[in-house]
C-alpha cells in the first residue's frame, strides 16, 4: 500500500518527467513554428503541474526548494485555472463569457484594429490568429491569451515578451528543480511524429468569424469562446497523441487528455443548463448530441468527479489504501470506473475525444 506521498511524488515525477522530454524536443530548431504553437496549448497544463506541486511541496520526497516569485505564482494559479472554463465558480457561465468579451476580444481590438490612417484599408486588419493541424483548430491567439494567466492588456505591452520570457524563465527553473530534464528517459513525444506542414495559421477578423460559427451572429462572445473549447479538444485527439497507442497512452497525455474532456463536456452541460443562455434550436441539439453521448455520461458521471481531482491534485486522499504505484494510474481505474481497466478505459476516452471533436467542429460549421 502507497503513501500519500509516494502517490504525490510519482504523479508530479511522471509530469516532469514528460514536460521535460517535450520541451527538449521542442528545442530542435526545426521544430522552431510547432515549438511556438505547441506553447500555446500546452502552458496551462505545466502551469498546472507547477501550480499543484507547489501546493504539495511538503509531500513530495525530498521536497526541492523552488525560486518562485509571487507574480510568477499568481499567472501560474490564473492559468491554471482557466482549464476549468465554465466550471470556474468564480465566474461560471456569465463570468466567463464577460471576461471573454472585455478582456481577450476588446484588447485585441483595440490593439490591433483601426490602427491605419487610411480608412479605407481599415477592413484589411485583423486581429484574430487561427492555428490548425491537419485543417482542424488546435489554437488561437485568444484562446492562448485566455489560457496564459497573463493580463491580455499586459501581454500586449511593447514589452510584453520581454515580461512573458521572465514569467516563463521562473517556470522552467520550476520544473528543473522538481526533476525536468531535456534529457530524460522515456518514450518519444508526438513532437517526433508531428508534421510541420499540417501546421497552418491565418489571420482573420474576430467579428467576422465569430458571427458565422456556432451559434451564430447573435452570440460572437460565447461562439468565440467555444472556439477555444473546439481547439482543446481537437489537440488533445490529433497533434497531442500523434504517433501514440491510443490504448497505451503514458500518464501525462492521459492525464490532459481526461482533463481536457472531463472540463470541456461538464462546460457545455452548465452551458445547457443556465435559462440566461439564449441557443438557437439547431445549437442546442448539437449540444445535447455531445454532452448525451454515453461516453461522455461516464467521463463527467458524479460518481467520477474524485478520478479527476487525483489526476489534477495529485492528492489521493482516502483513496490511497486502494492504490498501487506500480498499476496504470497508480491503480485509480478500478476505484473509479470498476468496469474498465486501462485499455477498456482508454479506449472510452478515445472514442468520447474523437466523437466531442467531430460534434464540435459539425457545430461550428452549422452557420
Amino acid at each position: 500500500m502507497p503513501t500519500r506521498e509516494e502517490v504525490v511524488s510519482a504523479g508530479v515525477e511522471q509530469d516532469v518527467n514528460y514536460l521535460g522530454r517535450l520541451f527538449g524536443a521542442l528545442g530542435d530548431p526545426r521544430h522552431k513554428e510547432l515549438a511556438r504553437i505547441v506553447s500555446f496549448c500546452m502552458v496551462p497544463f505545466v502551469s498546472l503541474v507547477i501550480h499543484e506541486a507547489r501546493a504539495k511541496i511538503n509531500l513530495i520526497t525530498p521536497s526541492p526548494p523552488l525560486d518562485f516569485s509571487a507574480e510568477a505564482a499568481e499567472v501560474c494559479a490564473r492559468s491554471r485555472n482557466s482549464l476549468k472554463l465554465f466550471e470556474d465558480n468564480q465566474r461560471w457561465v456569465a463570468g466567463q463569457l464577460e471576461f471573454y468579451r472585455n478582456e481577450i476580444i476588446g484588447t485585441y481590438s483595440d490593439v490591433f484594429l483601426g490602427n491605419t490612417w487610411l480608412r479605407l484599408a481599415r477592413f484589411l486588419e485583423v486581429d484574430l490568429s487561427l492555428f490548425t493541424y491537419n485543417d482542424v483548430i488546435i489554437s488561437t491567439n485568444h484562446s492562448a491569451a485566455f489560457h496564459m494567466g497573463i493580463e491580455p492588456k499586459r501581454l500586449l505591452q511593447e514589452d510584453g515578451g520581454v515580461y512573458v520570457r521572465s514569467i516563463t524563465e521562473q517556470m522552467g527553473r520550476c520544473l528543473g528543480a522538481l526533476g525536468a530534464s531535456i534529457d530524460a528517459d522515456g518514450p518519444m513525444t508526438f513532437v517526433r511524429h508531428a508534421t510541420g506542414r499540417a501546421l497552418v495559421g491565418s489571420d482573420v477578423r474576430a467579428d467576422r468569424y465569430y458571427r458565422r460559427v456556432f451559434n451564430g451572429r447573435e452570440t460572437p462572445v460565447l461562439n468565440g469562446l467555444l472556439t477555444a473549447f473546439q481547439a482543446k479538444v481537437n489537440f488533445a485527439t490529433s497533434l497531442l497523441v500523434a504517433g501514440a497507442d491510443a490504448l497505451d497512452l503514458e500518464y501525462t497525455v492521459f492525464k490532459i487528455r481526461f482533463v481536457i474532456l472531463y472540463h470541456v463536456l461538464a462546460s457545455l452541460a452548465r452551458l445547457g443548463a443556465d435559462p440566461n443562455q439564449s441557443l438557437s434550436d439547431s445549437s442546442r441539439s448539437a449540444l445535447e448530441g455531445i454532452i448525451g453521448a454515453p461516453e461522455a455520461v461516464a467521463i463527467t458521471d458524479r460518481a467520477t468527479k474524485g478520478f479527476r481531482n487525483i489526476l489534477v491534485h495529485y492528492d489521493p486522499r482516502s483513496a490511497a489504501q486502494s492504490l498501487d504505484i506500480s498499476e496504470p494510474l497508480f491503480g485509480l481505474i478500478p476505484v473509479y470506473f470498476p468496469d474498465h481497466d486501462y485499455r477498456s478505459l482508454s479506449a472510452l476516452v478515445d472514442r468520447c475525444a474523437h466523437a466531442t471533436a467531430q460534434r464540435l467542429n459539425n457545430w461550428a460549421n452549422l452557420h
